[in-house]
């Protein structure tokens, strides 16, 4: 194997907190961690206990990432909205490439037990389906003001409860004579 974030060669054994096996780079100890391994382990550690991770995250250097077992290009994905971090992962060899440091920020985030879901296309979808919905947010309440866009969601929530609100729309839409 060989490190996708340092070039490294020298891979041991290792089990991460919560007893997750995992091969760990001894240069930049980062960890290689198998999707069927993990979801071996998710099945008998049904919960990891969150806490605050207190660590160093080192920063990503934006290179571009080998997997360790393929050789092909990984793939950088985004964790949530809410926190800058990104994992790498490799869908050829169902593995997640995790710098040092990762994997406890994912436990701080009660998100050590979604890895699998993470991973998916769905999960990256949802993510910027709801990026795109609080980009359309901030633009409306800049347009709008939050007084005026509140009163917006407001009007919209009453009108997806009328059984005729397309004819009010309509009524709406419509001059005024």
């Amino acid at each position: 194997m060989i490190c996708p974030a340092c070039g490294g060669k020298h891979f041991a054994p290792a089990t991460i907190e919560g007893g997750l096996p995992a091969e760990r780079c001894a240069d930049c100890e980062g960890v290689w961690v198998e999707l069927d391994r993990y979801r071996s382990w998710r099945t008998s550690q049904p919960q990891v206990a969150a806490h605050e991770y207190e660590g160093e995250i080192f920063e990503h250097d934006d290179k571009i990432r080998l997997c360790a077992s393929t050789g092909r290009l990984m793939t950088r994905i985004k964790v949530s909205n809410d926190n800058p971090l990104h994992l790498d992962y490799s869908a050829a060899a169902q593995a997640v490439w995790l710098d040092k440091g990762e994997w406890e920020r994912l436990v701080a985030l009660d998100l050590a037990d979604r890895l699998d879901a993470i991973v998916s296309e769905r999960w990256q979808s949802d993510l910027k389906h709801a990026a795109s919905r609080e980009r359309t947010e901030i633009a409306m309440r800049a347009r709008f003001g939050d007084s005026g866009y509140d009163e917006l969601e407001r009007m919209r929530a009453w009108l997806a409860q009328q059984p005729n609100r397309s004819e009010m729309i309509a009524f709406l839409n419509a001059k005024a004579d």
